[in-house]
């Protein structure tokens, strides 16, 4: 590479996944921390950088990157000695769906819980559509637990891209009000990626715990 790898992101969210690769691969990156809470994606100077308004951004050598599940992929494909993408064809193609379900069904079942004014400006209705997200949440991260029954890494029997984007998950579990210790294959999940080093360091520079 040209020049350090640039990563635009936000502890705790989505972000966090490149986040734990980058270190993973142990090449030179830095980090531009911006704050959703406090309107930072929403400003000119990141709108123009990602006009979506989102974190993860990754400036790379070749342009702008956008989305947690790409920039995954891109990462993996450029560092292919590093092993972050399964084996087989089918094992990636598994990798894909993971990644494909986690970026559209999780973060839309997530807002109804967290963001009912995104549905609708009627306050009284923002009971019902917390409720509402909080079912369809618990729902989908039943699944994710079914679906990492008895396994170390979520595809392939080996650490890949979707590992650290199914561990951000678990944490935003407790933010939702789940009771996580209804989901113990996927504690233990968790519990794993807690031994690599690349976790801790980003948990660290994110200043997160689970």
């Amino acid at each position: 590479m040209s020049f350090p790898l640039t990563l635009y992101y936000c502890p705790g969210h989505l972000s966090f996944a490149p986040h734990v690769l980058l270190n993973e691969i142990g090449q030179p990156f830095e980090l531009q921390c911006v704050s959703i809470k406090n309107g930072e994606t929403r400003q000119l100077a990141f709108r123009e950088l990602n006009p979506k308004g989102k974190v993860p951004v990754l400036a790379t050598p070749h342009g702008i990157l956008t989305e947690a599940s790409a920039i995954l992929v891109w990462l993996a494909l450029t560092w292919p000695e590093c092993r972050l993408l399964p084996a087989t064809p089918f094992e990636r193609a598994q990798a894909i769906e993971w990644l494909n379900w986690l970026s559209s069904m999780m973060p839309a079942s997530i807002a109804l819980r967290l963001h009912p004014h995104r549905v609708t400006d009627e306050e009284n209705a923002w009971q019902g559509i917390r409720r509402h997200g909080l079912q369809e949440c618990e729902q989908l991260y039943q699944q994710i637990e079914n679906r990492l029954r008895d396994k170390t890494w979520a595809v392939g029997g080996a650490f890949s891209i979707v590992d650290p984007a199914v561990m951000i998950f678990f944490r935003w579990g407790t933010l939702l009000g789940l009771d996580m210790n209804q989901f113990p294959h996927w504690r233990q999940h968790t519990e794993n990626m807690l031994r690599r080093p690349a976790v801790l360091t980003t948990l660290s520079t994110e200043q997160i715990a689970f």
